[in-house]
């Protein structure tokens, strides 16, 4: 991602999930709040887009671009956020009491837990460029449930920025949400940063998302495309990293966390039967060792 632009790929992501809130065939297996909040953002954020997305022509030429390039994303992006939901949901009923949301481009979940459940706190972490836009549509009474951090995370250490931050508290049970992340870090980079949520963290767990290495050796989608491949070369936000899925509990381990779950968005109930959601990318829930 370029220094002084939001996420071209955060924004992609916000357009995908509110084409399918207006679709028929799949907007009863979205959640309610996350359609509305969703669509306020866009609209507030990029009003032409919003309009576009709006609009039933737009809509079919993305169905068509879609097919030719990943077919089944945008129900991957919504079938994604669904599982991280149902993910945290299970958290916040095992006693968590905060939630850091990394990296968190234009989801929509932080506004939705302002409203469900008034004595979490809540924090986001993204890019000064996306975090700039995002702010600035969000309104006042999100404004002041959430603790709005603008940070590199590539660049900057966790613990540092969580430490200056005065709505964190180190001693609650936190849960660390990395929602299409980790694949933009070298695997280094994903070992440093599981030592930082433990440095920033007494009782933490952790959501993330992460991809399949694939037959040629590189993370990606299944089936994989050149021509996505080529674009985000261009916006220079690249897959750096990922794992098989077999691999992943002995790595986590190994940096300190034990691993709850894993899932496919594949996986999500109510998936509609029109269409499959491309492979390659999983969701894992795991709790760090000294919690």
């Amino acid at each position: 991602m370029k220094a002084d632009q939001a996420s071209n790929t955060a924004l992609i992501v916000a357009a995908g999930v509110q084409m399918l809130a207006r679709d028929p065939d799949y907007r009863a297996m979205m959640p309610a709040t996350m359609a509305a909040h969703g669509h306020g953002l866009l609209r507030a954020s990029h009003p032409r887009l919003a309009s576009l997305v709006a609009r039933h022509w737009f809509r079919t030429l993305v169905y068509a671009a879609e097919k030719i390039t990943l077919p089944g994303i945008l129900l991957h992006y919504v079938l994604r956020k669904k599982v991280i939901r149902e993910y945290t949901a299970q958290s916040i009923a095992a006693g968590t009491r905060q939630i850091v949301l990394l990296g968190a481009g234009y989801d929509t979940l932080c506004m939705e837990l302002a409203e469900q459940h008034q004595a979490l706190r809540l924090i986001e972490i993204d890019h000064p460029a996306t975090q700039t836009v995002k702010r600035a549509a969000a309104n006042a009474s999100q404004e002041n449930r959430i603790h709005y951090i603008a940070a590199e995370l590539g660049k900057q250490n966790l613990a540092d920025v969580l430490g200056k931050c005065e709505g964190f508290d180190a001693n609650l049970k936190t849960l660390f949400i990395a929602e299409g992340l980790l694949m933009y870090l070298t695997s280094s980079d994903v070992a440093s940063f599981l030592q930082q949520i433990q440095l920033a963290s007494t009782n933490a767990s952790l959501i993330f998302t992460w991809m399949e290495i694939q037959t040629n050796g590189r993370p990606n989608f299944r089936p994989a495309s050149k021509i996505i491949d080529f674009f985000l070369e261009r916006k220079a936000e690249p897959f750096l990293s990922g794992m098989a899925q077999d691999q992943v509990a002995r790595f986590l381990q190994q940096h300190g966390f034990n691993l709850n779950d894993l899932k496919e968005s594949t996986a999500a109930s109510q998936q509609p039967n029109k269409c499959q959601a491309i492979a390659g990318e999983y969701i894992c829930l795991a709790d760090c060792q000294h919690a």
